[in-house]
């Protein structure tokens, strides 16, 4: 039995996110130079053999949507799954998490405490994961995904609780331990911020 048209074109979507998200933007009358830039500069760093960098970005300039366009470009280029780790606000999570949804990203994205239900399988598709920087929350999303590999992890406002405030005791703070965790050794961190200052040195591995 043939595909529908209707079916046919979201495969092409799912094939071409990025290009999908540029043109929606194109369509609400949106500049996308600089985010096309931002998510250029992130690919040539990839490219290049870094797996943990900074994007910075002024704060209001289009961050969240940049963020969108950035996960539709991993995805397009075969990441299976792309955390987004925000700061531990249930508000903030809600928000950016409807602002993804809008957007009609395939595939949608998820709160993190749907995908740790044991009846959610990352074992084949694409997914999309939103999670609190909180130690409980990062902690069981860990345990969930622990045996997926090659992840993206998008660190939305960065300088926010994942830097090692201990690193000059020779310690490690809780959610820094965690997140690192959640990267492991074949993973990629990407962190977004408006603060530069005292990130140097910390997200490298």
């Amino acid at each position: 039995m043939g595909l529908s048209v209707s079916q046919l074109r979201a495969i092409a979507q799912q094939r071409d996110r990025y290009q999908t998200q540029l043109n929606r933007l194109k369509a609400l009358g949106k500049q996308t130079s600089c985010i096309e830039a931002a998510v250029s500069s992130a690919c040539d760093t990839l490219e290049s053999g870094t797996t943990s960098f900074v994007i910075y970005g002024e704060p209001q300039s289009g961050k969240t949507e940049m963020m969108i366009c950035l996960t539709a470009k991993m995805l397009d280029d075969g990441h299976r799954v792309v955390v987004h780790l925000l700061n531990d606000s249930v508000q903030l999570l809600q928000q950016n998490l409807d602002r993804f949804q809008r957007s009609k990203l395939s595939p949608a994205a998820r709160n993190f405490s749907d995908v740790i239900d044991p009846e959610y399988s990352l074992s084949a598709g694409y997914h999309v994961i939103f999670c609190k920087k909180n130690a409980s929350d990062l902690t069981k999303l860990n345990q969930k995904l622990e045996r997926i590999t090659d992840k993206v992890i998008i660190d939305d406002e960065a300088d926010f609780a994942t830097p090692n405030a201990l690193i000059n005791k020779g310690d490690v703070t809780k959610i820094n331990a965690l997140i690192k965790k959640l990267i492991s050794h074949d993973g990629i961190y990407i962190g977004v911020t408006a603060i530069l200052a005292g990130l140097d040195g910390i997200y490298g591995r």
